[in-house]
């Protein structure tokens, strides 16, 4: 029966982690390709697979994939990001309203943040859910599409909401800078919402360790003449650090 063969795929394709055509193919010999490829497709409509090129992948590791690199990036310059973190909780005031970015720095700055009575907005779902165990922060979710790489909410609905919204300060992140390129990321709807929240925010407030330094990927979506604050965990390459001091930008 169709049934049961389907279920037999999947609990091999979720025991195994994903399985390839040809594998399948020598566990069903009686079953054409097109019959196996038909199987694959239900599979994935209900959620349980994802199809690659000649196979199919389980959803439930694919995410402990995506969890094991957003726990990579967590690690990496931990020391840095928790320097950052703890120099950027020090400019929070009560009774503001403020944006908190996606990305592992803002979780640590996030982490930090006293239970004072705070209006916070951010596109990550998982900052959000670190927030909500402080009772007097007020915490607003962006919306829209999520990024499973990045863990940020975009497109649309984020734009139209935050359009409706004051920001008193916004504590940004940036995935590589350059003097040329300035502040940039790796995808175009994160860079879009990044350009809207710095036009609407009273004070800006980058978070970056130095090691993205005289980096840049595709995107830019500010430079140092968009922000008020740049917080660091170490002294700026000199060149940098003159042309912030040029941009009358406060280093921390």
């Amino acid at each position: 029966m169709p049934t049961d063969r389907r279920e037999a795929i999947n609990q091999t394709i979720q025991s195994r982690g994903e399985i390839h055509l040809s594998e399948l193919a020598e566990l069903f010999p009686d079953v054409s390709s097109m019959t196996l490829r038909r199987d694959l497709e239900s599979l994935e409509r209900q959620g349980l697979v994802v199809r690659t090129r000649g196979g199919a992948k389980s959803m439930a590791h694919l995410s402990m994939i995506k969890e094991a690199a957003y726990t990579q990036r967590q690690v990496t310059n931990a020391g840095a990001k928790m320097a950052i973190a703890d120099k950027a909780s020090q400019l929070v005031e009560e009774g503001r309203s403020i944006y908190i970015d996606s990305g592992t720095t803002c979780m640590y700055f996030a982490q930090r943040l006293s239970d004072i009575s705070l209006f916070v907005l951010t596109p990550a779902p998982n900052i959000a859910l670190e927030l909500a165990k402080n009772a007097n922060i007020k915490v607003n979710l962006t919306g829209g599409q999520l990024n499973r790489e990045t863990l940020t909410l975009t497109g649309f609905n984020a734009t139209e909401y935050v359009k409706s919204l004051n920001i008193d300060y916004a504590f940004m992140a940036a995935s590589a800078f350059s003097p040329d390129s300035g502040f940039s990321c790796g995808d175009y709807y994160e860079a879009e919402l990044k350009r809207l929240i710095i036009r609407k925010a009273q004070h800006v407030v980058l978070l970056m360790d130095t090691s993205k330094m005289n980096n840049r990927l595709p995107y830019t979506f500010a430079r140092l003449s968009s922000i008020q604050t740049l917080v660091t965990d170490a002294p700026l390459p000199e060149e940098i650090q003159k042309l912030a001091l040029q941009a009358h930008v406060r280093l921390l």
